[in-house]
């Protein structure tokens, strides 16, 4: 968001010196400088409009045994038995992600969301502990 916020200020600025141009060679910087930052802040502002839309929604049942996640219209539904890896990263000691394997060779990333802890707590709990590894170092 101060990203975008910062890009707004130079292109501000960019506009400011293409209307204070007085010859044509004193208009190419600026013009350079509105096309590249134009895109980033059209795509900040997409996401932003979007909001929390735009992020998906983790539903964790542990009586049924089941993680979705939902994203607009799609619903991707994981057995916990089927659970094949579980791997938590941690950063710096903080839990950064957790890798989920299924069975089937699917492989989901969690990362980001706001009860991290409590969904590894939970899977955690839930899946035997021969199929649980720390991981070592924190990859993306």
């Amino acid at each position: 968001m101060l990203f975008a916020l910062f890009l707004i200020v130079l292109s501000i600025a960019c506009v400011g010196a293409l209307l204070s141009a007085k010859s044509l060679s004193n208009m190419i910087f600026p013009v350079i400088g509105l096309l590249l930052f134009a895109p980033p802040i059209l795509r900040a502002y997409r996401i932003i409009k979007e909001g929390a839309g735009s992020y998906p929604v983790l539903e964790l049942n542990e009586s049924a045994g089941k993680i979705a996640v939902s994203y607009k219209d799609v619903v991707v539904t994981v057995d916990i038995t089927q659970i094949r890896n579980l791997r938590p990263q941690y950063k710096s000691r903080a839990l950064a992600s957790v890798i989920v394997t299924t069975s089937s060779g699917e492989v989901m990333r969690f990362e980001g969301y706001e009860n991290l802890e409590v969904l590894v707590t939970a899977l955690v709990r839930l899946t035997p502990a021969d199929r649980i590894t720390r991981a070592k170092l924190y990859h993306r």
